[in-house]
């Protein structure tokens, strides 16, 4: 019974993740999600994957699991990796970064004080977000195809060299209804 539920379980999740769609599809749908969580819209990242997922009709779930690219850990490469490369395009100068003092982060007066730290600092970061939410949405569409493309090919190749059909694959019709070759 447990061992039922395991396979019903799977095949849930290989359905709802979409890992039998089109090369082209599933890989549109990672790209995208990957796209958004490189992008420097913070905090809009799920609202829009799920919006451009509906708009595009690629698999919600994909999508959304590919804008958790960024969080909390790679957070802390991506922002100033981003930064910098902004600052290069832009040649915007950053000053020194400001700290604050945790009692003061409420204090209208030091963001007022900090304002053209945080608007160059924003600004260069934007600029560096947005080039690699381009780069990295493309580079991922066309690498994860051709990777699922050569996966299938080898999976493909390996079920012919034992005589069965690998699982969830439909095997080409003969074109007669009745079945008959």
């Amino acid at each position: 019974m447990v061992r039922q539920l395991l396979v019903r379980a799977k095949a849930r999740f290989v359905e709802v993740v979409g890992v039998h769609d089109r090369p082209e599809h599933l890989a549109a749908a990672w790209a995208l999600g990957i796209g958004i969580g490189l992008s420097p819209l913070m905090g809009l990242h799920t609202v829009l994957a799920l919006v451009l997922a509906i708009v595009f009709r690629l698999n919600k779930v994909d999508v959304v699991l590919g804008t958790l690219i960024i969080n909390p850990w790679t957070l802390t490469v991506y922002f100033p990796a981003a930064a910098f490369v902004g600052k290069r395009i832009t040649g915007v100068h950053v000053p020194h970064f400001v700290r604050f003092h945790p009692e003061s982060v409420l204090d209208v007066a030091v963001w007022r004080d900090n304002a053209p730290w945080l608007r160059s600092m924003l600004l260069s970061w934007g600029v560096g977000a947005a080039i690699f939410s381009l780069v990295g949405g493309v580079a991922t569409y066309f690498l994860l195809r051709r990777i699922i493309r050569v996966h299938r090919e080898h999976h493909l190749r390996r079920h012919a060299h034992a005589g069965s059909a690998p699982p969830g694959h439909q095997p080409p019709s003969s074109g007669r209804e009745d079945g008959a070759s």
